[in-house]
């Protein structure tokens, strides 16, 4: 009989001794599953925590610790509800199950949410262990085989009108048994669905560091300020010069807005007067219609350049590029997440690689 201590055991054991020395009344330790039943059966734990420690073969659901995970980051019912698309009467039950199971309770509830017990703590960590190791363990045993489940991608507009629609052929012909849940918005929103665990992948620009959060580069759109030739013939003007003509742009609370922000802020105090909305199509709708004048990606608004309903208006300071990135939680674990990313990449480097720097900048 092997009788080597698997990396399962020492993780058992260190569990037990961080245990021990939070609850040094706990007489009791559970531990649930086949495999704590394996190193009793193999005479592998020793007699000094057999003593102190009672193990009961259980299953713990894997929703129950998904749900417990979601609740110890979002901290409140309604908001894991409506993230796992369920009922809060569901929520709660899964939350007073797991308790019952692992005989302790995990919250303290209150009537402005919910906090985790010191045991609450204890377990959170082990717990995404747990779902992480079973992700991955379903990523590899399926990844040659077909796939089946659901992906959610949160995406900003730049990306939806460059090469999202290639990466979901792409990706729906190698994997067709998933389901894409996408969710349309700004970068700052995608971020916070990401935060949230609301989504799994993001395509949106990046707002600062992170570390929980990986950034793989996906390029950068250079940007052109753009206007209907009628309404504003003018083809170069200086920076002055634009903040005397309404401007149109992103909402308040967007990356691209604030970067508007401080570009015009780099020459002038004066307030400026900018109407914003949260899609590209209103946007170039209004400046088609001689609205104002908008900084928007080059490659965006390609067909309204070419159509002729918009023009570009040559600025002495040449606004940023924006960076996009593809963007998820921090984790060693590989995923099917991981392969959208790498999909998500190629198909960034191949859609760059058909327009000069001045309308798309690769990635690599």
């Amino acid at each position: 009989m092997n009788t080597s201590r698997p990396n399962s055991f020492l993780s058992v054991l260190r569990f037990w001794k961080s245990w021990q020395r939070r609850f040094p009344n706990r007489r009791e330790l559970r531990c649930y599953g086949a495999g704590a039943q394996h190193q009793l059966a193999c005479g592998l734990l020793p007699e000094r925590v057999v003593g102190r420690c009672s193990f009961e073969v259980r299953s713990v659901q894997l929703r129950f610790l998904e749900t417990f995970i979601h609740l110890a980051k979002v901290r409140n019912f309604r908001k894991v509800a409506d993230l796992l698309h369920t009922t809060q009467p569901v929520i709660s039950s899964r939350i007073n199950a797991l308790e019952n199971e692992l005989g302790t309770r995990l919250f303290e509830r209150s009537k402005r949410g919910v906090q985790l017990t010191s045991e609450g703590r204890v377990l959170l960590p082990h717990a995404e262990m747990v779902v992480e190791l079973t992700n991955e363990m379903k990523w590899l045993v399926n990844k040659n085989r077909k796939m089946t489940g659901s992906l959610r991608v949160g995406v900003t507009d730049t990306i939806l009108r460059s090469w999202f629609v290639q990466l979901m052929e792409c990706f729906r012909a190698k994997y067709p048994g998933v389901n894409i849940e996408m969710l349309s918005s700004t970068s700052a929103d995608v971020i916070q669905s990401l935060r949230d665990h609301a989504v799994d992948v993001g395509l949106a620009m990046r707002d600062g560091n992170d570390p929980k959060l990986d950034f793989v580069p996906l390029g950068s759109f250079p940007v052109a300020w753009v206007a209907s030739p009628t309404a504003f013939p003018i083809r170069r003007a200086t920076v002055g010069t634009l903040l005397d003509m309404p401007i149109l742009s992103f909402p308040k609370n967007s990356i691209p807005y604030k970067t508007l922000e401080r570009y015009l802020k780099m020459h002038s105090k004066v307030r400026v007067n900018v109407h914003s909305s949260n899609s590209i199509a209103t946007i170039v709708q209004m400046a088609e219609e001689g609205l104002g004048i908008a900084p928007m990606p080059r490659a965006v608004v390609m067909k309204e350049l070419a159509s002729g309903t918009l023009h570009e208006i040559k600025v002495d300071v040449e606004f940023p590029p924006l960076e996009f990135f593809a963007i998820t939680e921090a984790s060693p674990r590989k995923t099917l997440r991981d392969e959208f990313v790498e999909m998500a990449r190629q198909q960034a480097i191949a859609y760059s690689s058909r327009f000069p720097d001045d309308y798309l900048i690769n990635p690599d």
